[in-house]
């Protein structure tokens, strides 16, 4: 099965709604348009599944699709014909129902968003939907799997930097995995929008071609443990006196900086780490304890 909405909100318990502005138990992740589930199992108008594009370990200690329910009705089959070409690689991209882009169609995809579309002369995407529909979008908004695949290491790794600035400000939201900016009538089920630490760095690489896993512990076991950091590498940080337990991920800019959701309550920033963990990074060392947390330095990119 596959999502055929926007943007939906992966649930610990059927029949709850997500909150805004707290810390919401039940909220376990997001799923975009397109996001291929396994269903489980059925509970009146609700959908036990697996995000089978978001691998998870620590909730049955083995991996899989992160686990969670969402309503019944936004999942649709999945036809292995539709497998996406392009990703969108802005916030949020407008489609429309005519090339030349006058009549808005009632869709907007957000970033990290998959779909199967041509390039339409260098000009526009025409994307074909799950339901058959086929709907334009701008050629600046989304790129091609295969531009993607071409780019170096170092390109890739500035697309990645610039994915996770267009977060900074957005609200920091547990279970988040979507930039702020609104939805249209086909989202129309309460959705709140936001990411927290570690679907930051999940879309930012998802919308350069690169697949990791959803949170920040699982995204520490499957790096490569580096010492010295280049641009879209992570900054890990344990629990305080447990460094077996990593809790928080940081994406590296560059600079000296990362972007990081801080937490509830706060915004997406670019902060410089020296001024984040107090020492300057050249200080800094795998291993290093700060305020009681151990930081590891990971890496998915040569």
């Amino acid at each position: 099965m596959t999502v055929n909405v926007p943007l939906t909100d992966l649930r610990a318990q059927p029949h709850t709604t997500a909150q805004a502005d707290v810390h919401d138990p039940h909220e376990e992740t997001q799923l975009l348009y397109g996001e291929r589930v396994r269903v489980l199992a059925r509970q009146k108008d609700w959908a036990r599944i697996e995000a089978v594009e978001q691998p998870e370990f620590t909730h049955a200690r083995r991996w899989q699709g992160y686990p969670g329910w969402v309503p019944d009705a936004i999942l649709m089959p999945w036809d292995q014909l539709m497998d996406p070409t392009m990703v969108i690689t802005v916030k949020w991209a407008q489609a429309w129902h005519d090339p030349y882009l006058t009549r808005p169609a009632p869709w907007r995809f957000a970033l990290g968003t998959r779909l199967r579309a041509a390039d339409y002369a260098g000009q526009r995407w025409k994307a074909e939907l799950l339901d058959g529909t086929e709907v334009w979008l701008r050629f600046q908004d989304a790129k091609s799997f295969e531009e993607l695949a071409a780019l170096s290491p170092p390109e890739r790794r500035q697309a990645i930097v610039r994915s996770a600035g267009v977060f900074i400000g957005d609200p920091y939201y547990w279970g988040g995995r979507s930039p702020v900016g609104g939805l249209t009538p086909k989202g129309s089920d309460p959705v709140v929008m936001g990411v927290d630490c570690s679907g930051l760095v999940n879309l930012a690489y998802r919308s350069a071609g690169v697949d990791i896993p959803r949170d920040a512990h699982e995204q520490f076991l499957r790096a490569k443990p580096v010492t010295a950091l280049q641009p879209a590498d992570l900054v890990f940080l344990s629990e305080r006196s447990d460094p077996k337990r990593i809790i928080h991920v940081m994406l590296y800019a560059g600079e000296g900086d990362v972007i990081e959701g801080p937490g509830t309550g706060l915004a997406v920033r670019r902060i410089a780490l020296a001024q984040r963990l107090g020492q300057p990074l050249e200080q800094l060392s795998p291993g290093a304890v700060v305020d009681e947390q151990t930081i590891f330095f990971g890496a998915y990119l040569p």
